[in-house]
């Protein structure tokens, strides 16, 4: 009864605060906590996303990268997101004349979205994406409207024009296309090769003002954080720099596909970054975390 009597108190409290607490046994792990997981996007970033440039592989404003980004997104069926939304604020673009005959929508595998779209019975598959997947579908570049193949020179220039990018804090997409046959009936994730690379498309989403002192704050109280993203590694450390917030070590996504539980346990004491994860991987830090007895909370999205 006192146990019942005192949570329902510290409710009441926190609904002063205007927190809701659907289960008081929850007050208890609150306090508990020794470690807090949390997503990048609208947790430590506005949330407020807005397309800042659209460049080619060399790094040269295009107009071409926009106008295949907007028509990625116009078309696209699934939900869109705040960068789909930022890019459709670009009413410059005209998608009047395009028509879809198919799509293959994102998953967390490919992290892409393809669209088959016909105009004037030419076809194309218009392709958005995370820069690492959609570089390593690509065999071919533009530039200043010409169609390269992608050595490993102009592999390393694109993506250099993406760290640079990346490096400015600005979150990426890249942008690829491939002419299709007009009997081309259905898209499929095999049509996602040999894809001409057409530029880079850069948002930024700048970092809450108030995140970096309630980072300490939770520190100074014994609660150490972990931020768990699926965005770049080089996005994500350039906010712990605008805040001056220590970083420990980083991990990817493709270490931890390499890990088994117990070296991910390991692992996952000694870094605060985890960055290019999917859900999946998520809920295995988690759990890891979890497994050497630490009591977990999480703030944001899986």
């Amino acid at each position: 009864m006192v146990v019942s009597v005192t949570l329902a108190r510290g409710a009441l409290r926190m609904a002063r605060e205007k927190v809701i607490v659907k289960r008081q046994t929850a007050i208890s792990d609150l306090g508990a906590m020794d470690v807090l997981c949390t997503d990048k996007t609208g947790t430590l970033t506005e949330a407020k996303i807005s397309m800042q440039s659209h460049v080619d592989p060399l790094g040269v404003d295009s107009a071409r990268v926009l106008e295949l980004a907007y028509l990625n997104s116009w078309f696209e069926s699934g939900l869109h997101n705040p960068m789909d939304v930022a890019i459709l604020e670009n009413e410059t673009v005209d998608a009047s004349g395009w028509s879809k005959i198919d799509e293959v929508p994102f998953d967390f595998e490919r992290r892409r979205v393809s669209v088959l779209l016909e105009k004037n019975a030419a076809c194309m598959l218009v392709v958005k994406g995370a820069s690492g997947d959609i570089l390593r579908a690509c065999l071919y570049y533009e530039n200043a409207g010409n169609t390269l193949l992608l050595d490993e020179a102009g592999l390393a220039t694109a993506r250099g024009t993406c760290d640079a990018l990346e490096d400015e804090g600005y979150r990426v997409l890249a942008i690829a296309c491939k002419a299709v046959s007009p009997d081309h009936p259905h898209a499929v994730i095999g049509d996602e090769s040999a894809l001409v690379l057409a530029g880079f498309a850069a948002f930024l989403d700048p970092p809450k003002a108030s995140a970096g002192d309630t980072l300490r704050s939770l520190a100074e109280l014994g609660v150490s954080i972990n931020v768990l993203t699926g965005d770049s590694e080089r996005v994500t450390q350039h906010i712990f720099h605008a805040r001056q917030l220590p970083i420990e070590a980083v991990v990817l996504g493709t270490e931890i596909e390499q890990l088994d539980d117990v070296a991910l346990q390991a692992r996952a004491e000694t870094a605060n970054l985890f960055c290019r994860l999917n859900p999946s991987q998520k809920g295995r830090v988690i759990a890891a975390l979890r497994a050497r007895g630490h009591v977990v909370g999480y703030l944001g999205k899986r």
